[in-house]
C-alpha cells in the first residue's frame, strides 16, 4: 500500500491551503448517486439500496486508515468549451477520475438542495449487488435464481468426514500399538526373514496408508484453492475481496505451503504441508527388538507419538476447513472447472472496458498493476433500477463504474471509421510472438527440465551399477556407521536414517514431479487452443483437467486424445510409490559372523527401480512439443484468464447467456452428446476487426476461420 499513500501524500500537499473541499465533495457524490428513477417516482428493486452506496467509503479503508474524504487538487480544475469550470474528483487509490459537468461546479452548500430531505440518488446504470436477503425476497424457493453456495463434492460434508476418520484410525492404530508393545514387550515375533508378510505389514504398509492420506488432503487443499478466490470476490466487504481477482486458482507447489486466504484454510494448508513427512516418519516407525532372546516387532515410541501429533493436527484442520466451507456462500452455481465455465460470468459484466489490450505490440506487463481499478470487483447476483434493463443476472460486476465503455487500442477506431489499413495487422503479427507469447511455467523451461531429466538419469544409472556391480552389490549389505541396536524406546539410529532419508528423498521426487503434471493439466487446453486450425469445445475450453481428481483426469485426457496429459496424470499418482518403496527398503540385521549390516529388500529393489525407470521416461515425454504451451502471461488466476477472453465477440456469444448449468453449458457447445457431431471449434489468436489487437478465445467458424489461419502462426 506504499505508493497509494505517497500518492495521497502527494495530493494532499498540493491542496490550496484554508479552502474547505467539503462542497466540492457533497456535489461529487451527489453527481455519482444521483437517480432519474427516484425523480419520477419509480420503486427501487428488492435489495437496490441494501448493498452498497458505502462501497467507496470502505475503499479508502483498505490501506488501514480512514480517508473521510476524496482528494480535490488544484491542478485537475480546467474549463470545458462553453467556459465553465471542470472539475474532477479523483479516488487516488482506485486510480478512478469521476468527472462532474457544468452543474457541478465548485460551489458553497445550498441549503436548498441538501440531500437529507431527498434522500440518496444514483445513476440509472449504477450496478447495485442483490444480497442474501434480498435474494430471498425475489426468489424464495430459490427456483430461479439459486443460492450461491455450490461447493465441490470434497468440499462437502462426506468427503471431509472421510478423511478425519482415517486420521482417527490411523491416530487409533498408532496409539494401540504403543500402549501394547509397552505392556507386551513388543507386538509379535520377528520371523528371521525381510521376505515375508510381516516385512511388508510393518515397512510398507504403514506408508501406503499415509499415502492415501497424504493425497487425499492434498487433492481437498486443491479444490479449496480453486474455489476460493471466487468466495472472496462474492464477500459483502470490500476490503476482503481485495485482490481476489488475482489470487493464484492452483496451488504454486506442495513442497512449500501457499498460506493464502483466511486463517482455516491456512492451517488445513500448514497441516497438508506437514503430512508430507508422515510418509518417511511412517517407514521408520516399526523396528526389531530383542527380548527374552528372540527379535520381536515394536513400534518406536519416539516417531509414532510424532505421527500421531500430526495426524491429530491435520484431523483437527481438517474439522476447521469443513466447518468453513459448511453452508459457506461461494458465489458460484456450478464449478469453475474450464475456461468455458468462466465465460458466463461475463456476458453481462460491466468489467470488460479494463481488460482492452493490445497484445500484438505490447509486452507482457504486470496484470495485477494494469487492471488496478479491478482490484475490488465482487461477483454474485446483480441488478440495476433502471426498469428498462430489468432482471436480475449472475456476474462478475462492480458497483463503481458507470459504464462499461471499453477503451479502444490504437487502430481500433480507424477501422469504425472506415480507415483501417490492412498493413497495421501484418505490421504488428511479425512482432507478436516476441512480445506476448514469452511465458511459461519454470518448471517447463528448458534449462530446468533438461537439467532435471539429465540428472535423474544419471543418478538412475549410477543406482543401478551401484546395486548390481559385484564389488559393492547391495544385496551383500553395507556398514550403517551408526548404532544399530534399538534403544528402550525402540529407537534405531541406523534404522531410522536409512528409511526416513531415503524416503524424504522420494518424497522430493514425487512433489517435484507434481508441479510438472499440474503445469501440463493448466496449459494443455490452452495449447490446444493455439493451434492453427482450433481445437473441439470437448478438448480446448471445456477441457478441465487441472480441477479433475488425480484417476478422474487421466480417463478425460485419454476420451480426449490428449495422450501425454493422460501418461503423465497417472504416473503423478504412482510416483507416490517412490517414497513409499524407498522407505521401506533397508533393515538392519545380524550376519552369521554377528556382524550388523543394512541389508535392501531385492523385490521392493526391483519395484523402486521399476518406478525410476518410468521417472525418467515421464520426464522425457515432456519435453518435446511445448512451444504451444507459450501464453503472454500466467493462467492461474482469474484476472488472468479473463483477460485472455475478453473478445466482444466470445462475450457476447449467447452460447454464454443465460447458462443453468455445467451441463447446459457443454449442450450449448455442441458436446453434450458422445458423437460430437455439432461441437463447436474454438480457438486462441486475433482476427481482424475492431478488437484485432485483442488475443482472445474466439469461435472458430468458417468465416473466421482463413483469417486465423494468417495469424495464429505466431500464436504457435
Amino acid at each position: 500500500m506504499g505508493p497509494m499513500k505517497d500518492e495521497l501524500a502527494m495530493i494532499a500537499g498540493k491542496i490550496t491551503p484554508g479552502i474547505d473541499n467539503t462542497p466540492y465533495i457533497h456535489n461529487a457524490l451527489d453527481a455519482l448517486t444521483r437517480d432519474r428513477a427516484s425523480s419520477s417516482g419509480s420503486p427501487i428493486p428488492p435489495g437496490g439500496l441494501s448493498g452498497h452506496a458505502d462501497d467507496y467509503q470502505a475503499f479508502h479503508e483498505v490501506s488501514g486508515e480512514v480517508f473521510t474524504s476524496p482528494s480535490l487538487t488544484q491542478s485537475e480544475y480546467g474549463h470545458n468549451g462553453a467556459g465553465h469550470v471542470q472539475t474532477t474528483l479523483r479516488y487516488p487509490d482506485l486510480g478512478i477520475a469521476l468527472p462532474l459537468g457544468p452543474d457541478a461546479a465548485p460551489r458553497g452548500p445550498d441549503p436548498s438542495q441538501a440531500p437529507a430531505e431527498n434522500g440518496p440518488r444514483r445513476t440509472s446504470n449504477q450496478w447495485m449487488t442483490v444480497d442474501r436477503d434480498a435474494l430471498q425476497t425475489i426468489d424464495p424457493r430459490g427456483r430461479t435464481y439459486p443460492p450461491l453456495t455450490y461447493k465441490p463434492r470434497i468440499l462437502r460434508l462426506l468427503s471431509m468426514c472421510s478423511l478425519v476418520l482415517l486420521c482417527l484410525l490411523m491416530i487409533a492404530a498408532l496409539v494401540f500399538s504403543n500402549t501394547f508393545s509397552d505392556h507386551n514387550a513388543g507386538l509379535t515375533p520377528y520371523p528371521g526373514t525381510i521376505y515375508s508378510g510381516q516385512y511388508f505389514i510393518f515397512r510398507i504398509l504403514p506408508q501406503i496408508v499415509a499415502a492415501v492420506i497424504l493425497v487425499f488432503a492434498q487433492n481437498i487443499l486443491t479444490a479449496s484453492l480453486r474455489i476460493l478466490p471466487f468466495t472472496i470476490m462474492a464477500d459483502e466487504d470490500p476490503r476482503e475481496r481485495y485482490l481476489a481477482l488475482f489470487q493464484s486458482l492452483y496451488p504454486r507447489s506442495f513442497m512449500f505451503p501457499q498460506l493464502v486466504g483466511p486463517w482455516q484454510v491456512v492451517v488445513f494448508d500448514l497441516a497438508t504441508w506437514l503430512t508430507i513427512f508422515t510418509i518417511p516418519l511412517q517407514s521408520a516407525a516399526f523396528t526389531c527388538i530383542f527380548v527374552r532372546d528372540a527379535w520381536i516387532w515394536a513400534p518406536s515410541q519416539g516417531v509414532a507419538w510424532v505421527l500421531v501429533g500430526l495426524y491429530a493436527f491435520l484431523a483437527v484442520s481438517t474439522i476447521v476447513l469443513m466447518l468453513f466451507w459448511f453452508k459457506r456462500w461461494t458465489g458460484v452455481r456450478w464449478d469453475m472447472r474450464s475456461i468455458a465455465d468462466l465465460i458466463p460470468l461475463l456476458s453481462r459484466t460491466n468489467t470488460m472496458h479494463s481488460y482492452a489490450r493490445r497484445a500484438g505490440l505490447e509486452p507482457p506487463s504486470d496484470l495485477k498493476a494494469e487492471l488496478r481499478d479491478r482490484w475490488f470487483d465482487r461477483l454474485g447476483y446483480w441488478q440495476t433500477n433502471d426498469v428498462s434493463t430489468g432482471g436480475v443476472w449472475h456476474a462478475i460486476g462492480t458497483s463503481a463504474a458507470r459504464s462499461d465503455h471499453r477503451i479502444e487500442p490504437d487502430g481500433a477506431e480507424q477501422v469504425k471509421n472506415g480507415n483501417y489499413d490492412p498493413s497495421i495487422g501484418s505490421r504488428d503479427m511479425s512482432n507478436f510472438a516476441a512480445a506476448s507469447s514469452s511465458y511459461l511455467p519454470w518448471c517447463l523451461h528448458d534449462r530446468p527440465l533438461i537439467g532435471f531429466t539429465i540428472v535423474t538419469g544419471i543418478l538412475l544409472i549410477a543406482l543401478i551399477i551401484v546395486s548390481f556391480l559385484p564389488q559393492t552389490r547391495l544385496d551383500a549389505g553395507f556398514d550403517p556407521r551408526l548404532a544399530a541396536r534399538p534403544n528402550q524406546a525402540a529407537f534405531s539410529a541406523a534404522n531410522f536414517l536409512y528409511s526416513f532419508i531415503p524416503a524424504l528423498l522420494g518424497m522430493v521426487l514425487f512433489l517435484l514431479f507434481q508441479s510438472l503434471d499440474l503445469a501440463l493439466r493448466i496449459l494443455q487446453p490452452w495449447g490446444e487452443l493455439a493451434r492453427v486450425d482450433g481445437a473441439s469445445a470437448r478438448k480446448s475450453i471445456l477441457a478441465d483437467y487441472a480441477a479433475c481428481l488425480p484417476v478422474q483426469s487421466t480417463w478425460r485426457a485419454l476420451r480426449n486424445g490428449h495422450w501425454r496429459v493422460a501418461a503423465t496424470s497417472l504416473m503423478a499418482v504412482l510416483f507416490i510409490f517412490i517414497p513409499v518403496l524407498a522407505g521401506g527398503l533397508f533393515m538392519a540385521l545380524t550376519t552369521p559372523e554377528e556382524a550388523v549390516r543394512m541389508f535392501p529388500s531385492m523385490p521392493v529393489l526391483g519395484a523402486l527401480l521399476a518406478f525410476l525407470f518410468l521417472y525418467v521416461g515421464s520426464l522425457s515425454l515432456l519435453l518435446p512439443r511445448r512451444r504451444q504451451f507459450q501464453l503472454p502471461h500466467p493462467v492461474t488466476s482469474v484476472a488472468a484468464i479473463v483477460s485472455l477472453c475478453a473478445a466482444d465477440e466470445l462475450i457476447q456469444d449467447p452460447a454464454f447467456r443465460a447458462v443453468q448449468s455445467h451441463h447446459d453449458l457443454a449442450a450449448r457447445l455442441g458436446a453434450g452428446g458422445d458423437d460430437g457431431a455439432n461441437e463447436s471449434t474454438w480457438c486462441l489468436g486475433l482476427v481482424s476487426g475492431k478488437d484485432e489487437h485483442q488475443l482472445s478465445v474466439r469461435r472458430l467458424t468458417q468465416f473466421t476461420g482463413k483469417r486465423m489461419r494468417l495469424t495464429s502462426s505466431a500464436v504457435v
